[in-house]
């Protein structure tokens, strides 16, 4: 496993899946995950007499806007805080819109609802903000849970050329503009983005795409002939592959636009989706003067970097796919043609067993072919690390590191993955400002503290000029972990469900967001945090918003200071706004 760009590269030509996309774990995706299945029976645990007493859960899904009941609705249990793989639980409605979820172990879970044409909605959610967590004791029978679904909206059209012939596998995406929460907890690299993905098809043989299971909101349209080897793998006919890899090494006569035809996103008009709305969107593509950009790139011995890696973005939008893509040669030369004008960054990767190599450069697109771009690797900094785990039973080579910049146009700059000693290498890494994040490890541990040299990383960010490199990156990681815990309630002592409760570390940086944590709170107004290193933290608690337009309402913050192996409880108090509808 080597990361890509803002996660993980999971494949050398393919690289289209991003890991790290924020600490909050999608119940959509999981819940999508048993779509598959033709008939699902409830998915319940075994029973062992010798353990707690199990727990029922049921209740009813019902459509938002007519509190219909829904037939074949999916209800997923998703455990919470688990110390490896969570346990998940299951149920499909019946006829009545009717579930139960029976032996379900005593725990905290993320609770959640599905359907075909619905968005997916989070227990005690109110309108799309996210739910409560769902809170069990041993023995307990919970039978009047509630969901209300809303109704998806959808963006269907046609894709045709010049004359009005069909292009199939042409890729549509929507895109959408990140919310304040979101840019929240965001890393400075990801602040950048002004556009996010939120959902893509592909035209197929009559130019026809349909992108479904879209919430109520404001979309921006993009289409692209743009290659796609995960449809390849699919389809799996020859002339699919052929059509890939021509894609890839002659590319199209196409440019990508943006709805309703413009070629700069900051010209195209955004679609608004009410829900279970269906909206139509054509486009004719057409051609453009486009311009070949090639050149070469040179590995860190001063040769050519052959079967290197390039991608070509558009910056400031964060999309599944729509890159241009090139492979270096026998020469290290690169050629990827038929660029719209514009501006880009790219990106160029190689690896080996023991080396990962990725340089980057802005580039200027214009009218006339840019053929002299150099990519070098190598003129940046080896830097040695070491990762030490507090505790038993770690896998430390399942660890690994990657440093991200805080540079402008840059995100990730390097990744290492330890050996089984703890020891790793980072190569190649240029002079900069880095936050450094430990990736893979498992739930019950945590990143106690970061150095290079004598310098804090988490508080001061690794920090190279010249080229220098004093000192040994040491990362310790432990099992020791904090606990806090507490209820979230009105004036009148009431508690509130579905809050969120924030916890940031005090000072606060941009090197150290890895230690910010959001949680929900339960039925009850509790909430629970667990793993957390010793420090000093801000905690305050959050009523989302329910609409675009209604606020949100923040309690008063709190100062906790936590030690290893600490257990503290406090209570937060909102003041929410009253309901004038």
């Amino acid at each position: 496993m080597t990361p890509c760009r803002n996660g993980i590269w999971f494949n050398v030509v393919c690289c289209k899946v991003l890991l790290f996309r924020g600490p909050v774990l999608s119940l959509l995706v999981l819940a999508a995950a048993t779509a598959g299945a033709q008939s699902l029976p409830p998915v319940t645990a075994r029973v062992d007499e010798k353990a707690a007493p199990l727990c029922t859960v049921s209740g009813r899904v019902l459509t938002a806007a007519e509190g219909a009941p829904i037939k074949s609705a999916r209800v997923v249990l998703i455990q919470e805080n688990a110390k490896k793989q969570p346990e998940i639980f299951g149920a499909i409605t019946d006829s009545d819109g009717h579930f139960q979820v029976k032996n379900v172990p005593a725990g905290r879970y993320r609770f959640s609802a599905s359907r075909t044409g619905f968005v997916a909605q989070q227990y005690q959610a109110k309108g799309l903000s996210q739910g409560a967590v769902l809170s069990l004791v041993p023995a307990q029978q919970i039978d009047d849970s509630l969901f209300r679904l809303v109704r998806a909206g959808v963006v269907t059209g046609r894709v045709v050329d010049e004359a009005g012939e069909p292009l199939a596998n042409v890729s549509v995406s929507t895109l959408r503009r990140p919310t304040a929460e979101e840019r929240e907890d965001w890393s400075k690299a990801q602040k950048q983005h002004q556009y996010v993905s939120a959902s893509s098809a592909r035209t197929d043989d009559r130019g026809e795409y349909r992108i479904f299971g879209l919430k109520p909101g404001d979309y921006y349209l993009k289409v692209a002939e743009s290659p796609d080897y995960d449809q390849v793998g699919e389809m799996g006919g020859e002339g699919d592959f052929n059509d890939y890899f021509l894609l890839r090494q002659v590319g199209t006569e196409y440019a990508p636009l943006y709805y309703p035809g413009v070629l700069q996103i900051s010209d195209a008009q955004p679609i608004s989706l009410r829900a279970g709305e269906e909206v139509r969107a054509d486009f004719e593509m057409r051609r453009v003067k486009a311009v070949e950009v090639a050149g070469r790139v040179i590995g860190p011995d001063g040769k050519p970097a052959t079967h290197a890696f390039l991608l070509l973005a558009v910056p400031g939008i964060d999309e599944w796919g729509g890159d241009l893509e090139a492979s270096t040669d026998s020469k290290g030369e690169f050629f990827i043609k038929h660029v719209p004008p514009g501006t880009y960054i790219l990106t160029a990767q190689q690896e080996d067993e023991s080396r990962h190599e990725v340089t980057r450069q802005r580039i200027e697109v214009a009218e006339s072919d840019l053929k002299s771009v150099v990519l070098a690797f190598g003129h940046g900094t080896d830097i040695h690390g070491h990762i030490i785990g507090e505790g038993a039973n770690l896998a430390i080579d399942r660890i690994g590191l990657v440093l991200e910049s805080q540079d402008e146009d840059e995100s990730l700059s390097g990744w290492a993955q330890a050996k089984k000693d703890g020891s790793l290498l980072l190569t190649d890494v240029v002079d900069g400002s880095y936050t450094v994040s430990v990736w893979g490890l498992e739930k019950g541990w945590f990143v106690k503290s970061i150095h290079f040299g004598a310098t804090d990383v988490l508080q001061k960010g690794l920090q190279l000029e010249q080229g220098s490199s004093s000192g040994t990156l040491e990362v310790v990681i432990s099992s020791a972990g904090a606990e806090l815990q507490g209820t979230v309630t009105d004036q009148d002592g009431k508690p509130i469900v579905a809050a969120q409760v924030r916890m940031r570390p005090d000072p606060e940086t941009s090197f150290n967001r890895t230690r910010a944590h959001t949680t929900g709170t339960d039925q009850n107004g509790h909430f629970s945090f667990s793993s957390l290193p010793a420090g000093k933290y801000k905690v305050w608690a959050r009523l989302p918003s329910a609409t675009t337009e209604t606020p949100v309402v923040d309690s008063e913050s709190q100062m906790v200071t936590l030690t290893e192996r600490d257990h503290q409880s406090i209570e937060l108090k909102i003041e929410p706004q009253k309901d004038t509808q």
